[in-house]
C-alpha cells in the first residue's frame, strides 16, 4: 500500500465511536472482559485478557487509532499503562508503545495469521508491529494478504482486529508477558 491519506477526522471519529460502542456490548467483550478507555475521538485503549493454561491470565492494553478508519483497519499497538497525573487524568500520549521485553508486550510464538514484532522496519524508522491483516501497520510494511485475508470496509470493523488479537492471546502460542519469558 502506498502512503494512504488520513480519513476525514470527523467522519472517522463518528464511525469509530459507533464501532467501539458495538464492540463494548458484544458477546466477545462480555465473555473476555474487554474494557475501553477513550484517549480522544480518534484513539481508544482496549484492555484485553490473555489466557494462560493453568493460570489466571494476563492483562494487556492495545491502543487503536482511527486515523485511516474505516477504509483501512485501525492503527494498532500494545501499550504500557501510564501513571496518572496529579489531576488523576491520563494524557493520551502517556500510553507509550510497549518495548521489547516489557511486561506489557505479549510473548507469542508466531502463528500463520498473527505475530507481534517489538521492533519492525518501517520507511520512517523502527517500531512495533502487530502483524495481521486486521491492522493498518500490516499494509504499510510490505505485506500482501490474500483476497480472503484483506480488510474490507463495510464488512470488517475494529471487532475483527480485537478478535484476532484475542484469538492469538488465547492460543497455545501465547507464552505470557515478555518480561516473564526466558529463552
Amino acid at each position: 500500500m502506498s502512503s494512504p491519506s488520513p480519513a476525514d477526522p470527523q467522519i472517522a471519529a463518528a464511525v469509530f465511536a459507533d464501532h467501539v460502542e458495538r464492540a463494548l456490548v458484544s458477546e466477545l467483550a462480555r465473555r473476555d472482559g474487554w474494557a475501553f478507555t477513550w484517549l480522544d475521538p480518534l484513539h481508544v485503549v482496549a484492555e484485553i485478557k490473555a489466557g494462560r493454561m493453568g493460570g489466571d491470565g494476563d492483562r494487556f492494553y492495545v491502543k487503536l487509532g482511527a486515523e485511516y478508519y474505516d477504509l483501512h483497519p485501525p492503527t494498532t499497538a500494545f501499550v504500557c499503562p501510564p501513571e496518572p497525573e496529579a489531576t488523576g487524568t491520563v494524557a493520551p500520549l502517556a500510553w507509550s508503545s510497549a518495548p521489547a521485553g516489557s511486561r506489557w508486550l505479549p510473548a507469542l510464538e508466531p502463528l500463520p495469521w498473527f505475530a507481534i514484532h517489538a521492533a519492525y522496519g518501517y520507511a520512517d524508522g523502527s517500531r512495533q508491529l502487530v502483524c495481521c491483516s486486521m491492522t493498518f501497520e500490516y499494509y504499510i510494511t510490505g505485506h500482501s494478504p490474500t483476497a480472503g485475508q484483506q480488510w474490507q470496509q463495510g464488512r470488517h470493523t475494529l471487532m475483527a482486529t480485537l478478535s484476532r488479537i484475542q484469538d492469538a492471546l488465547d492460543s497455545p502460542n501465547y507464552k505470557g508477558p515478555a518480561d516473564a519469558v526466558h529463552p
